[in-house]
């Protein structure tokens, strides 16, 4: 008869200008009308919210959503005794855990109410208890349901965002804006804009091509989000510039190029590679793979094609460890498969290394392209030099592939021994010869048509490379990053805006190891499967950091 509600307990506690919401969850028992049986509260399954609480074998227990658990996603019973997942602390600001519950029961009479009172009123009251819509099983009535509007507890709602440029505040158009190793995400359209459903607030990362990735976390409320993005070209450590006059930048690249025998492994080596790639089509993510691999490199490799008809020594590599991601469809293994998310540059281990392939780096190959020394700069006790390049004429000459319009960068030389500690690239297809082959012999039957049978409104690559000094006092391929964006459509179908993101760390093996048997000509083959081994990737410590589970 002294009833209070815990909502005004909670209210009286809090004060006037105070609100706390407060949900209620159950471990075990009965829940029903007043004065039923009830009906049994629902085994919590494991991985939810009760299910932690049982363990704690305690009669009750408060949560915390907001200290405790804020915009982390949760399995409960809250509503309907039904399992929910979503962010609760969005929905309520703690939750009650009763370890076991009954329906509320009639107060029995006392010697003070010993009297029956048989007033209509009185039976009516009896009949439908105050607040309840539900007439006891057995009794005059039907039961009635009524229909409420609750909060969105499916955990999803849609997080609205913009890309710019850091140092312009211009939109960067078609980034893509993914949730990392869960295969969800969107690509922004030609204002920079993008909408995205999410489960509360989630880690993004937003990548553009000839942009640094940004990884961001989305707003917990309505506000949109506004990512920034840094160009790639400027990437660079922190460094000062130093006034002495440096030689010019023709002299600086000989002398690049003299000292490679001496700067870099001639002879054959292998490494141990780990590479992260993601493919995309528009929004969807057609394959997300990570690898770890023995790379084995003739003293002879030259170029990732293999040279004249394919017959010059060829990296070797062996797949030892894979783990797919997010697929659709098959891997994707050969270079023509590659061709359709990009130029190869910086997505076959074979083309990480410019160093060995990149015709900048021949002798003689300084007269094929403009150079300019950007600046001289000081770094500890190293002079830097920051030296950027241009084809004079994109060929398969000056830049090392087909059909290509625009070859340029920039490299970063240490003075001391003109070791390149840094390279970077962009390729422009020539997307107007490409097209006006396509177009003329669209619909003819030929091996031409075949091979052009796509129209581009752009196709472009970037390749950086951070190289570092082994044991043994030469240089090797530490990082390769390689991305590509390509739009268009095939003639006659649909249209089509790829993009490609290949990241490899490599670590010097002491030795080489046998020679492999001479691989056949003609292209590479396709590598074989290699089993998914969970516990090599649990306990493996990935050079880029962990990828998030989805």
């Amino acid at each position: 008869r002294a009833y209070q509600p815990m909502g005004r307990a909670v209210k009286a506690a809090l004060g006037a200008e105070q609100v706390y919401i407060l949900g209620t969850l159950a471990g075990g028992g009965t829940h029903g009308l007043p004065g039923t049986a009830g009906v049994a509260v629902p085994p919590p399954a494991p991985g939810t919210l009760e299910a932690s609480l049982l363990t704690l074998n305690t009669p009750y227990a408060f949560v915390s959503l907001k200290h405790q658990a804020a915009g982390q996603q949760l399995t409960a019973y809250a509503f309907d005794y039904q399992p929910l997942a979503g962010p609760w602390s969005e929905v309520v600001d703690g939750f009650l855990f009763l370890r076991s519950v009954a329906p509320p029961h009639w107060l029995a009479a006392d010697s003070a109410a010993a009297v029956a009172d048989t007033s209509a009123a009185a039976q009516a009251a009896r009949r439908t208890p105050p607040g309840s819509l539900n007439p006891a099983p057995g009794r005059a009535g039907s039961t009635v349901r009524r229909v409420v509007q609750v909060a969105d507890v499916s955990g999803l709602r849609t997080v609205r965002g913009v890309v710019l440029d850091q140092r312009s505040r211009r939109a960067v158009p078609y980034a893509a804006v993914v949730l990392p190793g869960q295969g969800q995400g969107t690509v922004a359209d030609a204002s920079g804009r993008f909408a995205l459903p999410l489960p509360g607030p989630t880690r993004l990362q937003v990548s553009s091509l000839g942009y640094d990735a940004a990884t961001v976390q989305s707003p917990v409320g309505n506000e949109e989000l506004t990512v920034l993005l840094a160009p790639a070209a400027y990437a660079l450590d922190a460094v000062r510039v130093l006034g002495s006059a440096p030689p010019t930048p023709e002299a600086i690249l000989k002398n690049v190029v003299r000292r490679i025998p001496a700067n870099y492994e001639q002879q054959d080596y292998a490494a141990q590679v780990y590479t992260h790639r993601r493919l995309s089509n528009f929004d969807t993510l057609k394959l997300e793979v990570e690898t770890v691999s023995r790379l084995r490199v003739p003293a002879g490799f030259r170029h990732f094609t293999r040279g004249f008809l394919g017959h010059e020594d060829d990296v070797f590599q062996q797949v030892e460890q894979r783990h797919v991601v997010a697929q659709q469809g098959r891997l994707i293994n050969t270079i023509a498969e590659a061709d359709k998310y990009g130029n190869p540059q910086g997505y076959l281990l074979a083309a990480a290394d410019p160093i060995r392939t990149a015709p900048l780096f021949k002798p003689g190959g300084a007269k094929k392209f403009l150079l300019k020394l950007d600046s001289q700069r000081f770094q500890g006790a190293d002079t830097l030099y920051v030296l950027s390049f241009a084809a004079q004429k994109a060929n398969l000459r000056s830049a090392g592939t087909y059909l290509t319009g625009v070859y340029q960068g920039r490299l970063l030389v240490r003075r001391r021994d003109y070791a390149v500690l840094r390279y970077e690239a962009l390729w422009q297809d020539d997307t107007a010869q490409v097209n006006a082959t396509a177009r003329k012999y669209y619909g003819r039957p030929s091996p031409i048509a075949r091979l052009y049978a796509n129209v581009y409104t752009d196709d472009r690559t970037t390749h950086i490379v951070d190289y570092a000094k082994a044991a043994n006092g030469r240089y090797y391929v530490r990082r390769s990053v390689g991305q590509s964006a390509s739009a268009g459509r095939q003639l006659g179908q649909k249209p089509f805006h790829t993009q490609s993101f290949t990241e490899s760390y490599f670590a010097p093996l002491p030795a080489p190891g046998p020679a492999p048997a001479p691989p056949a000509k003609g292209p590479r083959p396709v590598a074989p499967e290699v089993p998914y081994r969970p516990e090599f990737w649990e306990g493996y410590q990935r050079p880029g950091g962990a990828l998030a589970r989805p």
